[in-house]
């Protein structure tokens, strides 16, 4: 039973490490941040906030998610591999480069599961400067 609770916790972290690597780069300026660094900081409290209907609203009219899932799959999804219990903590960005109205945010987090694991994340978010405030572009 011990070594099922391992195998479950995980699937848990990968599929939460596959959406923060697959999904979240996507999203990471959709709050409409003044700076790339912002808009990141602001996606990442959506998300530890669970409110992913505000993080697909969030995304810029470029963004290929819109395109491949709608808002209400896109919410069950995320639902699904990002449990209620399960939180991001220590969000750090460590790089801001900005080219015009292009930037790349580089940063590094903890995601901790209900079942008491961490894993620490690094990953970076492609955004697009879009009628004013900075919004994912991938």
């Amino acid at each position: 039973m011990k070594d099922l609770r391992g195998v479950r916790t995980t699937i848990i972290i990968a599929a939460a490490i596959v959406m923060m690597v697959a999904v979240l780069p996507l999203l990471a300026s959709g709050c409409g941040g003044n700076t790339p660094t912002s808009a990141a900081t602001d996606m990442m409290q959506l998300i530890t906030d669970h409110k992913y209907g505000e993080v697909y609203d969030s995304f810029s009219s470029d963004s290929p998610v819109r395109a491949q899932i709608n808002r209400d799959d896109f919410v069950a999804q995320m639902e699904s591999s990002f449990p209620a219990a399960t939180t991001i903590s220590e969000f750090t960005v460590t790089e801001e480069k900005i080219d015009g109205d292009k930037a790349t945010v580089n940063w590094t987090a903890k995601i901790s599961t209900p079942d008491g694991q961490e894993e620490p994340l690094n990953d970076k978010f492609e955004l697009v400067l879009e009628d004013g405030t900075w919004k994912v572009s991938q």
